[in-house]
């Protein structure tokens, strides 16, 4: 037999927790009550209720405060605000807090009918989509385990072999065979680069991917960076200049994963910006943040397209465009500035270029939040 849906009432009016009672009991679900909200929360963790309606007004903790304990405590509660004194602001900061809905005073049985029945779907719905995403990173997991396991050693015989192919042929093969191994070969480079990037974004999520952070002074990093691009960029006619004041707070973090953050970035812009652009590095900073700007006079991103450049495969295709990418470069770039605490965006106009923002948090703020918190406890 299907258990009946609980529903719980935190309200200190004992006539308006008996009438919310007799109503939802009579409409086929088990209802319990509070009188006050510390009583609630101890009911609401033992029983796990599928919908709480909390007043707002009670003494003792506020229903504000219960909002925000049980959100955070038994997300897949959804809470209901019951409020006399009802207006956009309260509303809206409960939502903020995490409430689905609120019930203004006087309310009748009807209307306490159907919102518990759209709380109910609400609950549905969201733990459909609980269920959906922890599938989704199931598979995920399983997918990189199977690349990793099943397509990482083929791919490294494969191009041992063309290698060795190309060393055997020497000069025997005619112009067309010899292009035919060489994009072979660009081809399996590709799809092993695409492994490797999956692979290291699996590992960023998992914590176990630039674990070793470290004071930086980032405005060395990006100097380090743009002479590794240097190359590229004389060979396709593009220069590139870096502005930057003399002194910029340090900023901690893995010097080997920020550098492919930057050149990668870098790489792109060259990779979209035709012979004779130009593109721009400048730093800034404040008290709290470096901000690094990378910006080119490129093809740009389509307005449509732009939303959707940090998800993975996503690729936006250019006629200026020469080399094919892997489509999860700039998503190593996003996961690998979170790990960070940063932040990372881009602008773009179509035909005129784009602009990639960094923002990464100063050192000097971090020790001064952490001897804030310190001091505080």
């Amino acid at each position: 037999m299907d258990r009946k849906p609980l529903i719980l009432i935190i309200d200190d009016e004992e006539s308006l927790r008996d009438g919310c009672r007799q109503t939802l009991e009579k409409s086929g679900y088990a209802v319990l009550t509070a009188g006050e909200g510390v009583e609630g929360i101890k009911i609401a963790r033992e029983h796990k209720p599928e919908v709480v309606y909390i007043d707002l007004k009670m003494p003792g903790i506020s229903g504000m405060e219960i909002i925000e304990i049980l959100s955070r405590d038994i997300p897949d509660i959804v809470l209901v605000m019951i409020t006399g004194y009802a207006t956009i602001i309260s509303a809206v900061e409960a939502m903020q807090k995490g409430s689905y809905d609120y019930l203004p005073k006087p309310f009748s049985p009807d209307q306490l009918r159907a919102l518990t029945r759209r709380a109910l779907e609400h609950r549905i719905l969201k733990m459909e989509t609980k269920r959906l995403r922890e599938e989704k990173e199931r598979m995920e997991k399983n997918f990189i385990t199977f690349v990793s396991h099943e397509m990482r050693s083929p791919l490294v015989v494969i191009q041992q072999y063309i290698e060795s192919l190309k060393v055997i042929a020497g000069d025997r093969f005619d112009k067309e065979a010899t292009d035919i191994i060489e994009r072979c070969g660009k081809r399996i480079e590709s799809l092993a680069e695409m492994i490797e990037h999956w692979l290291d974004i699996s590992r960023i999520e998992e914590g176990t991917f630039a674990q070793k952070k470290y004071p930086l002074n980032l405005c060395n990093l990006i100097a380090r960076s743009a002479e590794e691009m240097s190359p590229l960029c004389k060979e396709r006619g593009i220069t590139m200049g870096i502005q930057a004041p003399e002194s910029v707070p340090t900023i901690v973090g893995d010097e080997e994963s920020l550098t492919r953050v930057f050149t990668n970035i870098i790489g792109n812009a060259i990779k979209y910006t035709p012979e004779g652009g130009k593109i721009m590095i400048s730093v800034e900073n404040d008290e709290y943040y470096v901000t690094v700007s990378i910006a080119d006079t490129g093809s740009g991103v389509p307005a449509d397209k732009l939303p959707f450049i940090f998800e993975p495969f996503f690729r936006v295709r250019g006629k200026n465009e020469r080399h094919r990418g892997s489509g999860l470069g700039l998503t190593f770039c996003k996961k690998i500035m979170d790990s960070h605490g940063g932040e990372i965006g881009a602008t773009s106009r179509e035909g005129e270029g784009t602009t990639f923002v960094l923002k990464f948090p100063a050192q000097l703020s971090l020790i001064r939040k952490t001897s804030q918190s310190l001091s505080q406890s």
